[in-house]
Parts: C-alpha cells; structure tokens; sequence
C-alpha cells in the first residue's frame, strides 16, 4: 500500500502557471484559485486574517510602511507571511486605506498558501513544479482547471458545480480613466473600484474615457452582478450629471 503524500508533495507538484498574472515585474497567484484548490484537497484547512493589538489590521515599521499578517493552516501546521501593503505602482504605502489593506491581504492569503507548497515554485522564481509530470485525471480537474469536470476532496472525487468554479475564478481589474489598474477579488469590490476612479473624471470626455476602457468589465458585472451593475450604471449617471453642471 503507498504511503500518503504529505501536504507538502500534493501541493507543490500542481502547475499554477495559467492562474498567475505579472504586474510591475511582480508574479501573483490568484488567491480565490489558489484557496479554491487548496480546500478541495484539505477541506479542513483555515487560515486567520490578523488584526493587531491596536485593532487595526495592519502594523508599521519605523518608517511608516504597512504590514499585513495572514496565516494558513493546513493539516496542524501554520505559514504565516508578513506582506507590504502596496500601491499599485507595488511601492510601500504608509497610510493605506480599505482598498489597498484588502489587496494585501489576499496577496499575502496567497503567498501563505504557497508556503505549503501550492505555487511555491514561482515565488521562487522557477517557470514549473519540481514534479512537472502530467497531472491525473482528477487533479487537472479541480477547481479552476480547463475540464471543469471534477474535484478532488481527499482522496475522493465528487463533481464541482459551474457556480462553484465561478466563485473562486478571479475578477477583472478595472482600469482608470488614467491608465492606473486596481486588482479587485469580487463583484462588489469591482463596484467598489469604479466609484472610487469616478471623482477623477473631470469632464465628459474622461468619463467616455473610464467607461470605454472597462466596456468588457462592465458587461460581465451585468451578467454577474446585475444589482451592482445596476449601481454603477447609476453612479457613472450621477458623475456625468456633476460634471455638466459644474461646467454651466
């Protein structure tokens, strides 16, 4: 009878590469892929969002720069990272607001998970698994995954519904009417970025601009989210309106 994998060999032999995205010479996993899969293989792993003695949820050094704190446990064993809060630029931030707490968080969520060995390997700035042979029938199956067809909890299998797939697939960035990205990991965030671009519309013309640019965001937020896409619908409608009578 084989021995069981450790948590160590399952993880770190999974080929990450079409579930990461470079920003700014930086690699990311996508921590919704990333946390999808590791529960489909150990459905009792949790991890812990640390919020400080002061009651906040994030520290700073002597400088002022940010830290978030997150860690995963898996099988009795935890990884902590300590990660920067960043700007989207990934330089350090001292005064960070939600936005940019949550975005660290998640980031750190997935370099945590990786600790135990799912993505390692890019954070190491390797291009494939140590063990880059073909996956099996379950494992390329599991969340995330082109077939969609399964996934594997345990050392069982059992299907994965389509809505399940889609709640751990990654939101689109939305860009602003200036070029400027934000990384967003679920609907309402994504309403929630488009608000917060909308005050530097300044004129029509930029508003065209923002709205354009994010055309095929904005449909999938319709199809999604149609009560956020409601939303945003009325908040673009509300700028537009402000700017015309600041310009009368």
């Amino acid at each position: 009878m084989a021995s069981k994998k450790s948590v160590w060999e399952t993880l770190s032999a999974i080929n990450v590469n079409d579930h990461t995205e470079k920003k700014n010479g930086l690699t990311y996993l996508s921590w919704a892929w990333a946390w999808g899969v590791l529960k489909n293989h150990y459905p009792s792993a949790t991890f812990c969002k640390h919020i400080q003695e002061n009651g906040m949820p994030f520290i700073k050094d002597e400088n002022g720069n940010a830290y978030v704190q997150v860690t995963v446990t898996v099988e009795g064993e935890n990884a902590t990272e300590l990660f920067p809060v960043l700007d989207y630029k990934n330089k350090s931030v001292r005064n960070p607001d939600s936005f940019a707490v949550n975005t660290a968080m998640q980031r750190a969520l997935a370099k945590a998970i990786s600790y135990h060995g799912l993505g390692h390997y890019i954070y190491a700035g390797e291009d494939v698994p140590q063990e880059d042979a073909p996956q099996s029938a379950s494992a390329a199956a599991t969340v995330g995954g082109v077939s969609g067809v399964g996934a594997t909890t345990g050392d069982s299998e059992k299907p994965v519904s389509r809505a399940v797939q889609d709640a751990y697939a990654p939101t689109p960035d939305v860009v602003g009417p200036d070029g400027d990205k934000k990384q967003t990991s679920d609907w309402r965030m994504v309403a929630t970025v488009f608000n917060e671009f909308l005050p530097s519309c300044q004129d029509e013309d930029s508003l065209k601009r923002f709205w354009g640019g994010n055309k095929a965001v904005v449909q999938k937020l319709k199809d999604e989210a149609p009560s956020l896409y409601t939303e945003v619908v009325e908040a673009f409608t509300k700028r537009k309106a402000q700017i015309k009578e600041s310009a009368a």
